[in-house]
């Protein structure tokens, strides 16, 4: 398939390029003019500069193509909402109907976990309800949950509607080995266990590997059971101070690690996404096996 791509120089982007190259699909994906990009084209990957608030560009980028991939946020826009709305939200809106008017077969995009329920800080946070993809959504208490709700919502409506395949996928926190090794997520717990300073909190999150968040997007391309449906894309819920436990046992750490006394969340099902070939519940060993790579590389 002929594959049109947001986002590709990001973190999920990044993974999801390779992911569809291996799988034998041609790639276009939109670049902003100040990134490099010379190990797209190493991948064959057809370059086409602009951004989300590039109307022009965003034409180009989905000529011809039978699906569109949009993983693209702009996080530079969070303190300006104007900026945030034209570039995240009536980006998205735009995208999406110049793919429906472009004759794109399918538009697949990522969402949030978040529009189910929020982080974990202290025991009020803590939600026993079971949570599917069917459960109701939160009220956005932020532009960011905020722009998930709209994306995710004319998705819904594109495909009722106007009868488009659309796809959306809402990620839990995401955790992976970073292109920029400085933003790769936990490597401050890592560090700090090493030193031996005594670690604690109360911070929990529902999480993914960011390998199943590309295996994932590469299965529904094309894949009729992905078709005008929303899936959970959640692997666990995790403290931070079990991620501290397993760090410490990783690098033979000193850190005292304090452990949590708040009860776990009820899990966000995810079986849904078996339907399209794919599990990604690696659990706490798939964490393990991060935390060894990351020591490796640090």
């Amino acid at each position: 398939m002929y594959v049109a791509m947001t986002g590709a120089t990001g973190f999920v982007g990044s993974y999801t390029v390779r992911s569809l190259v291996e799988a034998g699909h041609r790639i276009r994906a939109l670049v902003r003019p100040t990134r490099g990009v010379s190990w797209l084209e190493q991948l064959g990957v057809e370059i086409c500069r602009g951004d989300m608030t590039d109307e022009e560009a965003l034409r180009a980028l989905v000529e011809g193509t039978d699906v569109v991939i949009h993983t693209a946020y702009d996080s530079t826009a969070e303190n300006q909402q104007l900026k945030y709305f034209r570039s995240n939200i009536f980006g998205s809106l735009t995208l999406l109907e110049l793919s429906r008017l472009g004759g794109v077969r399918q538009f697949i995009c990522t969402t949030s976990t978040y529009l189910l329920r929020s982080d974990v800080y202290t025991q009020a946070d803590v939600c026993q309800k079971p949570i599917t993809e069917d459960s109701p959504l939160v009220s956005p208490q932020s532009t960011y949950v905020m722009h998930n709700t709209v994306l995710e919502s004319a998705c819904r409506t594109y495909y009722a509607q106007f009868g488009m395949n659309t796809t959306a996928f809402r990620c839990a926190w995401i955790y992976g080995i970073h292109l920029n090794l400085e933003k790769t997520v936990w490597r401050d717990i890592l560090e700090i266990v090493q030193t031996g300073t005594k670690y604690e909190s109360t911070f929990g999150c529902d999480v993914v590997a960011v390998d199943d968040v590309a295996r994932t997007l590469t299965a529904a391309v094309d894949n009729p059971a992905a078709f005008g449906q929303v899936f959970n894309l959640c692997d666990m819920f995790v403290y931070n101070q079990e991620l501290a436990q397993v760090a410490r046992e990783v690098t033979d750490g000193k850190a005292e690690v304090i452990q949590p006394k708040l009860p776990k969340p009820a899990a966000i099902g995810s079986d849904e996404i078996k339907e399209l070939g794919v599990d990604v519940h690696r659990g706490m060993a798939g964490i393990r096996a991060y935390f060894q790579d990351l020591y490796k590389l640090i």
